[in-house]
């Protein structure tokens, strides 16, 4: 059979451009993006269709040393999507951080699939640092192949997108042509609004929210959606409001514009803010919203 598929993980530390890379080679926004760590929390599917593969890409949350339950879920959320998939890009991006780099690329020695090296932000580099650094990096592991990205500029995607196509094995495509991603509707629109709040806001807020969309209504030209923000403290809630109400506003204001785009038609955002206390460290409020630890 000349056609090939196959699932592909996407693994490297927060803020190497997992995400940013996944999008560029969907030429479709399906993982939201910020330039702070960490903004990934779940395995995000999206499906790259090409005329003889289809390779469906995990995009994963950053690796990191968790300080509690929900970081644990996050790093457990990264492990589990190394299995069953044909194989791994391990993404690094300057600033490099190889101690802990070659940590996580040790805890791969078990994977039996290819593992191909991605120095991504290949745009922020000088061609002899980009040569030096995957020279350096090729002695930490085995790499099936390796290759520099630019996630803005795409240069260096299509010869890497080849180099996976190769170990790819033969079959039939998963997915229909058409999808991009297996995404819910409610959980696209609550990661719009997250990306929103993680765009506006600093510190320790946007760590702090967690999106759960309660109503997603057609009503013919409208499409009603109620969602809740969580944070954690007190604090929190005040300053996602806003002083009166004007940062609550903006970002149901742009996340409004972005589903309208996504979905095509009119909609009404009724949003609001709630406090969970120490959400990340409740078990029970955990499980309730899928972050189940095993």
């Amino acid at each position: 059979m000349d056609f090939r598929s196959g699932f592909v993980t996407i693994w490297g530390q927060p803020n190497v451009g997992k995400s940013t890379f996944l999008n560029y080679v969907l030429g479709h926004k399906v993982a939201i993006v910020s330039s702070k760590p960490q903004t990934t929390r779940r395995v995000i599917k999206g499906i790259l269709n090409l005329d003889q593969a289809q390779i469906v890409f995990l995009d994963t949350p950053g690796l990191h040393s968790p300080r509690d339950d929900f970081g644990r879920w996050m790093v457990q959320e990264a492990q589990k999507a190394l299995e069953g998939v044909d194989a791994l890009l391990y993404m690094i991006a300057p600033p490099l951080r190889e101690e802990e780099d070659q940590k996580y690329l040790n805890s791969l020695r078990s994977f039996s699939g290819p593992v191909f090296l991605v120095l991504n932000k290949k745009d922020l580099l000088q061609e002899g640092e980009v040569q030096e650094i995957l020279s350096r990096f090729s002695s930490l592991f085995p790499f099936q192949g390796k290759g520099a990205v630019s996630s803005i500029t795409g240069e260096g995607i299509s010869d890497l997108i080849s180099q996976i196509v190769e170990v790819l094995p033969p079959g039939s495509p998963y997915y229909e042509r058409d999808i991009l991603s297996d995404a819910l509707e409610r959980d696209i629109v609550a990661e719009i609004i997250r990306e929103k709040i993680w765009w506006y806001t600093y510190q320790e807020v946007p760590y702090s929210a967690e999106v759960r969309v309660e109503e997603f209504k057609d009503r013919g030209e409208v499409l009603y959606i109620k969602a809740i923000i969580y944070v954690e403290r007190d604090s929190h809630k005040g300053i996602i409001i806003g002083k009166e109400g004007k940062m609550l506003k903006k970002i149901g204001e742009e996340a409004r514009k972005e589903i309208e785009l996504n979905w095509g038609k009119k909609v009404y955002l009724d949003l609001w803010v709630k406090v969970e206390k120490n959400w990340k460290k409740k078990p029970a409020v955990l499980r309730r919203w899928g972050y189940s630890l095993k």
